[in-house]
């Protein structure tokens, strides 16, 4: 589903948080910094660890999914809140799930 100008709702809530001091290149700085963490720990992690992780992963997507479904459109901090996560780890799993081209659009 469309939102205003064509956008996904998604992306235009993305774009509204723009005008309330909302930084995509610090989302995306912060973003990049977990990741080469991530990467770091990597090294370390035993197969187990890594499948354990991946199962976190996967079950928090579903988390999102199910939430979105529940409530229809949802904010990044209500997500995070309903989780008990950070608003920039939603904004991972939305843009992840995204990424991944499953869909999180409200039907």
């Amino acid at each position: 589903m469309k939102g205003m100008s064509g956008m996904p709702p998604m992306m235009g809530m993305m774009v509204e948080k723009m005008g309330e001091g909302f930084n995509p290149m610090e989302m995306c700085k912060n973003m990049m910094e977990a990741v080469k963490t991530t990467a770091q720990m990597a090294g370390y992690a035993t197969p187990e660890v890594m499948a354990l992780f991946e199962d976190w992963v996967n079950q928090v997507e579903g988390e999102v999914l199910e939430l979105m479904r529940q409530k229809g459109q949802v904010s990044p901090a209500e997500i995070a809140q309903e989780l008990k996560v950070s608003e920039d780890t939603a904004l991972y799993f939305i843009s992840k799930l995204i990424r991944d081209k499953m869909e999180v659009l409200w039907r």
